[in-house]
């Protein structure tokens, strides 16, 4: 799987994590204005970040 937080940057884990921050905290600031609670999406954003983790350890997804 191919995104922008490949290996081809210099400290890709620092610029990888920031960029993923950034965009968090947008998305979360959106949710929140439609009315959900940080503790909703918070349990929300772990439970989608598991599932993710638990497809590529067992290769689920498919290659761009």
């Amino acid at each position: 799987m191919t995104t922008a937080c490949d290996e081809k940057y210099i400290d890709p884990i620092s610029s990888c994590r920031r960029e993923v921050e950034v965009a968090m905290v947008e998305m979360l600031v959106s949710l929140q204005k439609r009315g959900w609670s940080a503790a909703e999406l918070a349990l929300a954003l772990a439970d989608a970040s598991e599932d993710l983790v638990m497809l590529i350890a067992t290769k689920r997804l498919r290659p761009n």
